[in-house]
């Protein structure tokens, strides 16, 4: 798969490193640190769905969501971690390595993440093909947020 964009570096990136951190948290079951790197959009996507499912007022999930306390949030936030993990494999993913980030523009761009990339760096000259994660990402209020529109199909 071609991932679109240009890379600017031959280095991972503030914005590639939030995609990594993304991926772990997901993989350690750090939701609040997951749902923190999200983009607006993502978020007010995951609540709709989640109301929507479990027919809850969005107002109440709109306040859950930003109270960690909330009797709703740890509930919330296993429904966020199941939606990510019915797509991505995380929890069997322990040598995730960051690639260099590949802009599309100054505001968008997309992450690969390889699966099976050991502790030391791992240079590659040429392109070649491997396993891994692509996570498109949009610059939001002046940081880099991992950007999911196509949340509101993960329904079941």
């Amino acid at each position: 798969m071609n991932i679109p964009g240009q890379k600017r570096s031959l280095e991972p990136d503030d914005c590639g490193l939030t995609a990594g951190r993304f991926a772990e948290a997901i993989r350690d079951g750090d939701m609040a640190a997951a749902w923190n790197v999200l983009s607006k959009e993502s978020r007010g996507v995951r609540l709709g769905v989640w109301a929507t499912q479990n027919k809850i007022d969005l107002q109440v999930v709109y306040r859950a969501a930003y109270d960690s306390n909330h009797p709703l949030f740890a509930p919330m936030m296993e429904g966020f971690r199941a939606a990510v993990l019915k797509h991505w494999p995380l929890e069997d993913l322990g040598d995730l390595g960051v690639a260099p980030t590949s802009y599309v523009d100054d505001v968008h761009a997309f992450v690969f993440l390889p699966i099976g990339v050991g502790r030391d760096q791992q240079v590659q000259e040429q392109r070649t093909v491997k396993p891994g994660l692509v996570i498109p990402m949009l610059f939001e209020d002046g940081e880099w947020r991992v950007d999911m529109p196509g949340w509101r199909f993960f329904w079941k």
